[in-house]
Parts: C-alpha cells; structure tokens; sequence
C-alpha cells in the first residue's frame, strides 16, 4: 500500500512539472492582487478627461527667464542660447506631447483610470559624436485605480501646490506606433496590458493661479529610484530628479484655462 502511494505521488509530480505553464494575463494579476472573479476588461473609447490640444509648456532658463513653447516644455538653456534652440534635443524639450487623455477602464465591477499620452522621443544612434539622431512617436500609458475622491478645482487656494500620488497598477511605454496612435490607443494597450503590484506613482501636480490658469504635470515616479516615465527626458540635478520635487511647477509646467479643464481634477 504504501508503495502504492508513493509511486502514486511520483506519478502526480512528473504530470504537474511536464504540463506546460500558463502565461499569466492581467485577468490572473487582478485575481491574485484583489482577489475577484476574473473578467474581460472593458475599455471606454471616448476620454473621460483630455487636455486640450494647443496647451503652452513652460521652462525656466538657466538666466531665470521663462521659455515657452506649444505642446512642449521647452530645452532647458540659457535664454540666449540660439543654437542650443535648435539643437536635436530642443526637438523633444524637457517634454513633448501629441496628446494626453484620461480613459475608463471596468474589471467586474472595478473602475480603474487608464492615463494615455503620446509624445515624440528621441536618441543619437552614437551618443558621443552625437550622430544618427532617431525620433518616434511613443505611446505611454499607466493604470490607477478610480480615486474615490479629489479636490474640486474651484475650491484650490491660489498658488496652493497640489500633488497627488496615485499607486500605478501598469505602465508601459509602446514605442515606434503611428502618428495618431492616440485615436484608438487600446489597439495597443489590449497587448500590453498586464496588472501586476507595483510601488511606481502617477504624480499629478497642479497649482491655480489667480489670473484663471491652471499649471499642471503629469508623470510617474518611483519613490526610491527617482526614475519618472512618460516624458520625453528625466531632468536631474545633482544627480537628483527635478521631477522628486515638489516644487517642481516652479521649474516648469503646462498651462492651460480653468474653462478648459474639468470640475474635478481627476473624473
């Protein structure tokens, strides 16, 4: 009897190391994570809050003047610097994008924010004699859970610095996709997806002004590694990210118009 247990077991050991694995989805990252029944996500098309297309960027230079530029933050530099301007870097600026929209995602009966930006990115293909510059477009996307709540913008005190942390559940960054890979953005992230426990933040700081603007930016952090996604260059200081700080509006921002923008700051 016990020799037939034991051959039993042997038996059951050699199936379960010869079946073979099972690539996880996101719908077993969610299962483990959150502990749901598995189900399809489902992806709204229209954006639930998109940012304007003409928005300006702005970056303080060097000589503490303010430059600025259309859809960008502009290269960091002196204001004087005309060749630096147009460089192959200034192509990109600090940041760059076609843009930046957020979208509704459902599990089951999870509601997740799914925050889209395409931008231009860009590299020497021999970075020391800074010849062979490439650039494409890029899809960036990250996936927070739906906040329960934020502040109304109305109620933000002027020149108040608000910055939210939301924990990513995915982020990815789909390089070498069409101009206006933006119009239909799940064809792309329906392959990619894959839900999984992350310490990465989706930082959204934003300040009011008292003049109706609002400055903002969007980007994703690692707390200890310092390491920001979804821009077109890191910013380092000391060999510290500008994008650690705080105060980092006070460097650069978008703007854009209370009118423009929403009733909330994330829907």
């Amino acid at each position: 009897m016990r020799r037939l247990i034991t051959t039993l077991c042997l038996l059951l050991t050699i199936v379960a190391i010869a079946q073979p694995k099972k690539k996880m989805t996101s719908r077993d990252s969610i299962l483990v994570e959150y502990h749901q029944n598995p189900g399809v996500p489902t992806f709204n098309p229209e954006p639930v809050l998109s940012i304007p297309e003409n928005v300006f960027g702005w970056t303080k230079s060097v000589d503490n003047e303010w430059l600025i530029e259309n859809n960008k933050l502009p290269l960091y530099r002196m204001s004087s610097d005309k060749q630096r301007a147009n460089s192959r870097e200034a192509e990109l600026g600090q940041d760059n994008f076609q843009s930046m929209a957020f979208y509704e995602m459902k599990i089951d009966s999870t509601e997740y924010l799914v925050f889209v930006k395409q931008l231009t990115t860009g590299e020497y293909e021999f970075p020391l004699t800074k010849s062979g510059w490439k650039t494409q477009n890029s899809l960036y996307y990250c996936v927070i859970a739906r906040p329960e709540f934020t502040d109304k913008i109305e109620k933000l005190e002027a020149d108040t610095n608000l910055n939210y942390g939301f924990k990513i559940l995915d982020e990815k960054v789909i390089n070498n996709v069409p101009r206006r890979a933006h119009k239909s953005p799940w064809t792309y992230i329906s392959k990619k997806l894959l839900l999984e426990r992350s310490d990465r933040k989706l930082v959204l700081q934003l300040e009011r002004k008292n003049q109706g603007q609002l400055r903002f930016l969007i980007y994703s952090i690692h707390p200890v590694f310092q390491d920001p996604a979804g821009l077109a260059t890191d910013w380092k200081e000391l060999n510290r990210s500008l994008y650690a700080d705080k105060e980092t509006l006070h460097r650069l921002h978008y703007t854009i118009l209370e009118s423009e923008w929403s009733q909330t700051v994330l829907p």
